[in-house]
């Protein structure tokens, strides 16, 4: 079953408890904002022409909402989900046997080390799990800019748009059929700051 959740920062886990890099922020916080371009930019277009879109940044979704409309770009999610945990999961059962390797640590030191390893795990999962719905909802935007040639998307400027647009950009950048981008900060005609991205088609 398809789960969707706050987790929070990247978790720092050794023999001396559990710490947060709050740097490393779950990509849960920005899927809102993905799904809101993604929604916004799904429409109809006239044909051989570039668009310039405005995303309004003030829908809400629910975690359910995120989920089905990923979901309507890719039905068999859930499977790629399932293959993201095993994957993950192997990854998690390396951290324990290098723990298990560490010859310097004490007994005692060794198993609070383990044991916060397994309190953590639902925490890993989801927060791995989060950053695949990013991820991948970033790509059926990229998609979307491609067919239907968008060559730009606006949105009022917070820290947080600014990553998404920049995650756009370093996706549309990489691979077959790349695309040069520029991301800038302006003012509209409101006076209200917005961060655009400039999409060379």
């Amino acid at each position: 079953m398809l789960k969707l959740y706050y987790t929070g920062p990247k978790p720092i886990i050794n023999q001396h408890g559990v710490f947060f890099r709050k740097s490393q922020i779950d990509k849960y916080i920005y899927l809102p904002i993905a799904i809101r371009i993604l929604r916004t930019i799904d429409k109809e277009y006239k044909r051989d022409e570039s668009h310039n879109i405005y995303v309004d940044n003030h829908d809400n979704y629910s975690d359910e909402e995120m989920l089905k409309t990923i979901q309507k770009y890719e039905p068999k999610l859930e499977e790629h989900v399932e293959a993201e945990e095993r994957a993950y999961e192997k990854h998690i059962a390396n951290m324990i046997e290098e723990v298990k390797n560490k010859s310097y640590l004490k007994k005692e030191e060794m198993e609070v080390w383990l044991k916060n390893i397994e309190i953590m795990k639902p925490y890993l999962l989801q927060r791995e799990i989060n950053k695949l719905y990013y991820i991948h909802s970033i790509k059926h935007i990229k998609r979307l800019i491609h067919k239907d040639k968008i060559s730009e998307i606006d949105i009022d400027f917070t820290i947080k748009d600014w990553h998404v647009l920049t995650s756009i950009s370093g996706n549309l950048e990489q691979g077959a059929n790349s695309l040069s981008t520029i991301i800038k900060v302006d003012t509209n005609l409101d006076g209200v700051a917005v961060v655009r991205l400039l999409i060379n088609l």
